[in-house]
C-alpha cells in the first residue's frame, strides 16, 4: 500500500483517539476538580496506552481500510472490532487503575470512535479516487497473457491506493488471449520487440510487471535488460502465486532469489480459542433463534412430514459427517413464500449449529463440500481440509455460493487459513449479518445479489509484442 496515505491514515486515527478521550475527560468533569498529577498521570497513560494499541491492530490487522480492496461492509466491521478491542483495553487498564470511566462515557467512545474512524477512511477513499491523485499515480504497463493477467487487473482496479494507472497488456504472440479475453479496446496496436522501448517512451511508462510464464529465450532476456536500462521500475509475478497466496519470505544464496513456501496451521492455543469461541457462540445463536427455528420446523413437518434433512459432506481432514439443514429444496422453482423467506436469509442453514456444538463444523471457515467434489480437489486445493469447515467465511462475504467452483473458493479459503485470527472470526460473523441486514432492506427482497463490488474496466490500449526479428512491418 502507498506508505504515505498509510500513515496520514494512522496519524489521523491517534489524533482522533486522543481527542475522544480527552473529551471524555471534560465529561467527567475531572478539569473542575483541579489539577491533580495522578489522575493527570493516568489520563495520559490511558491516551498513550490506546494510541500504541491501535498502533499495532493497525498494522498487524491492516485496518487502513485498503488491505483487500475497499469495499465497506469489510471496513465497517474491521473499524468496529477494533473499536471493541481498544475499549475493552481501555476498561482493563482504568479498572486497574481504580479511576473507572462511566457508562456514559464509555456509549460516547462506542459511538464517536467509530464514525470518527469511518469518516477519516472514507475522505481516503475519496481522495485517492479523485483526479489529483490519479495524476500522480505511475503509468503500468503488465507483459503476459492468460488467467492471471486478468486477476492482477482486477486486483490493481480494486486497489486505487497503489497509484497505479494500467497503460495496457503487452502480450507475446504465440500466448496472447483474444482481445475480447482481456477486454482490450478497439485502440489497440501490434509492434515488435525492437519498437517497444520508443512504445513506453511514447506512453511515458514508469514500470513494467512480469507475469510469468514469459516465452524464454534471448528476446525475453534483452527486453527485461532494456527495460531496467531506461530506469524502468520491473516486477514479477511468480508462476506459480497460488502456492504462495499469503505471505512470501524471501531468502537469497549469493544473490540467488528462493521463495519460501509454508504451511499454515493453527496452533494449539488457536485451536482451543476457536473452538471454545465456537461452542459459546452456536450456544448463544441457537437460544436467540430458538423461536424462528422452533417454528420453522413445525411448519416444514406439517407440510413435508420431515422438518431436517442431511447431507454428507467432507470436514477437516476428509472425515465424512452429515451436515444439516431444514428440509427445503433452494433450487426448486415453485417454493412457498415462507420457504422462499427461508432461503433468502439463509435460516436454512440454522441447523447446521448443532454441527458446531458438537465440533463438526466451526462458526467461521470453508464451507463444507461434498464428497463427490472433494476427490476432484487438486493437492493445493485440499489445503482447505486441514481445518473445519464453517457456517460462513470470507469467500461467501465475497459472495461466493455453492455453485461456484472450488478453484474461485479456495483462494479466499487459504488466505482464511493463513491469516486466522479471533480478530478475523468477528469481522466475518459481523460482515455475514450485515450481508443478510442488506437483503432484508432491499427492494426485491427475494433477490440474492452477488457481494463483490464490479470490478472497474480497464481501458487497455497496447496490444501485443510481435516476434523479434519477423520482416512483417512494425505496426499495423
Amino acid at each position: 500500500m502507498n506508505r504515505t496515505l498509510q500513515r496520514l491514515i494512522l496519524g489521523a486515527d491517534l489524533l482522533w483517539i486522543a481527542l475522544c478521550l480527552g473529551t471524555v475527560q471534560l465529561l467527567q468533569g475531572n478539569l473542575a476538580r483541579g489539577y491533580d498529577p495522578i489522575s493527570s498521570a493516568i489520563n495520559a497513560s490511558t491516551i498513550t496506552c490506546a494510541a500504541i494499541l491501535w498502533t499495532v491492530l493497525y498494522f498487524r490487522k491492516g485496518l487502513t481500510g485498503f488491505y483487500r480492496g475497499w469495499y465497506l461492509p469489510t471496513v465497517c466491521s474491521q473499524v468496529i472490532v477494533g473499536v471493541a478491542y481498544l475499549l475493552g483495553s481501555i476498561a482493563v487498564f482504568r479498572f486497574l487503575a481504580q479511576q473507572y470511566y462511566s457508562r456514559l462515557a464509555l456509549i460516547y467512545l462506542a459511538c464517536l470512535l467509530p464514525a470518527g474512524f469511518m469518516s477519516i477512511r472514507c475522505f481516503a477513499c475519496w481522495l485517492v479516487n479523485s483526479r489529483l491523485h490519479r495524476r500522480i499515480g505511475r503509468r503500468v504497463v503488465i507483459v503476459g497473457s492468460g488467467r492471471i493477467v486478468r486477476e492482477l487487473l482486477a486486483k490493481i482496479a480494486r486497489h486505487p491506493e497503489l497509484s497505479m494507472d494500467v497503460v495496457g497488456v503487452l502480450c507475446p504472440s504465440d500466448t496472447g488471449p483474444s482481445n475480447g479475453e482481456l477486454g482490450v479496446g478497439p485502440g489497440t496496436v501490434s509492434v515488435r520487440t525492437l519498437n517497444v522501448m520508443d512504445l513506453m517512451k511514447r506512453e511515458k511508462v514508469q514500470e513494467i510487471i512480469f507475469v510469468e510464464p514469459v516465452p524464454p529465450g534471448l528476446e525475453t532476456e534483452q527486453l527485461l535488460s532494456s527495460f531496467r536500462q531506461a530506469g524502468l521500475r520491473v516486477q514479477v509475478v511468480p508462476q506459480r502465486y497460488e502456492l504462495y497466496l499469503s505471505k512470501v519470505r524471501l531468502t537469497e544464496i549469493e544473490d540467488v532469489p528462493l521463495l519460501s513456501l509454508e504451511e499454515q496451521i493453527l496452533s494449539v492455543v488457536g485451536t482451543q480459542l476457536k473452538r471454545t469461541t465456537d461452542f459459546l457462540g452456536a450456544a448463544l445463536l441457537l437460544v436467540l433463534c430458538a423461536p424462528l427455528f422452533a417454528f420453522s420446523a413445525v411448519l416444514l413437518y406439517w407440510y413435508k412430514g420431515n422438518a431436517l434433512r442431511k447431507e454428507l459432506r467432507c470436514g477437516k481432514n476428509e472425515v465424512s459427517f452429515w451436515m444439516y439443514r431444514l428440509n427445503i429444496d433452494r433450487d426448486e422453482p415453485n417454493l412457498q413464500s415462507y420457504e422462499r423467506f427461508l432461503v433468502q436469509f439463509s435460516f436454512t442453514e440454522l441447523p447446521q449449529l448443532f454441527n458446531v456444538l458438537r465440533g463438526e463444523m466451526s462458526l467461521v471457515g470453508p464451507r463444507p463440500e461434498t464428497p463427490q467434489r472433494v476427490k476432484h480437489y487438486s493437492m493445493w486445493q485440499r489445503q482447505r481440509l486441514t481445518v473445519k469447515p464453517g457456517l460462513t467465511g470470507l469467500a461467501q462475504v465475497h459472495g461466493l455460493r455453492e455453485q461456484h467452483s472450488s478453484e474461485e473458493k479456495v483462494h479466499f479459503d487459504l488466505q482464511y487459513i493463513f491469516h486466522w485470527s479471533l480478530f478475523l472470526d468477528l469481522c466475518l460473523i459481523l460482515q455475514t449479518a450485515s450481508t443478510l441486514f442488506l437483503r432484508l432492506v432491499q427492494e426485491n427482497r427475494l433477490t440474492i445479489s452477488p457481494l463483490l463490488k464490479p470490478i472497474p474496466s480497464v481501458n487497455l490500449e497496447i496490444g501485443r509484442i510481435w516476434n523479434a526479428d519477423s520482416p512483417q512491418s512494425g505496426a499495423d
